[in-house]
């Protein structure tokens, strides 16, 4: 049975990087029970030609892995980099909070000021690449996630606040394990590690524009600094 699978996906039947139909119906295609099936997929994930995601699916191994670049100026659209793939990103979550002492050192705000967090996820085609939390302040910034929603570029959205252009003072980069919420979001396995990372931007007259603490898929993605 892995035999099978293994030539539909290298005829093409199942592009890299895609999700496989459901083992009920990869066992209903081929004509064989759900345990035969359930093993060969573990072969092939055994072999490294699958991805197996908990509760999300099986996916097909991707040739390339998405290339990021990493500079002082840093932008989604240009600095993410994949061959034939569709790249979106999307809020999950946005809200306003007090600002935490540690947070209101990063952004300069006096502790207890409005904060702006969204919550980002980044997709290459199916397939999520990064979660990131981006703050802000909620008094400077108000309605940026709504605005981000509508034009779907951060650069963009900025402009409607005066911001013409901004850049990255500082980023760190990490290997670490992901938490189980980001396991879950990048549909990976919790002992996978991912490339953490934590950066501020700031506008032309140096005040801080924004904070982000996220993460990479590291077996999706290839940070070029």
């Amino acid at each position: 049975m892995a035999a099978e699978l293994r030539s539909a996906i290298g005829e093409g039947r199942h592009a890299p990087g895609s999700r496989l139909p459901s083992e009920r119906a990869l066992s209903e295609q081929f004509g064989v029970s759900r345990v035969t099936m359930r093993r060969a997929i573990a072969e092939l994930e055994g072999e490294g030609l699958l991805r197996v995601a908990r509760g999300s699916g099986a996916y097909v191994r991707a040739d390339m892995p998405v290339r990021f670049q990493m500079g002082d100026k840093v932008r989604f659209s240009k600095d993410l980099i994949a061959t034939d793939a569709n790249l979106t990103r999307k809020v999950l979550s946005a809200r306003e909070i007090p600002a935490t002492a540690d947070l209101a050192a990063r952004l300069k705000l006096q502790p207890g000021a409005a904060v702006l967090e969204m919550y980002v996820v980044a997709h290459a085609d199916e397939l999520p690449v990064s979660v990131v939390m981006r703050s802000c302040s909620a008094k400077r910034f108000a309605g940026l996630a709504e605005k981000f929603t509508a034009m779907g570029s951060f650069t963009a959205a900025l402009k409607e606040y005066g911001i013409m252009d901004y850049w990255r003072r500082s980023t760190d980069i990490t290997a670490r394990m992901p938490t189980e919420v980001e396991a879950r979001l990048l549909q990976q396995s919790r002992l996978t590690p991912v490339l953490a990372y934590a950066g501020e931007d700031i506008d032309a007259d140096g005040t801080i524009v924004s904070c982000q603490i996220g993460c990479f898929a590291s077996e999706r993605v290839v940070v070029t600094v």
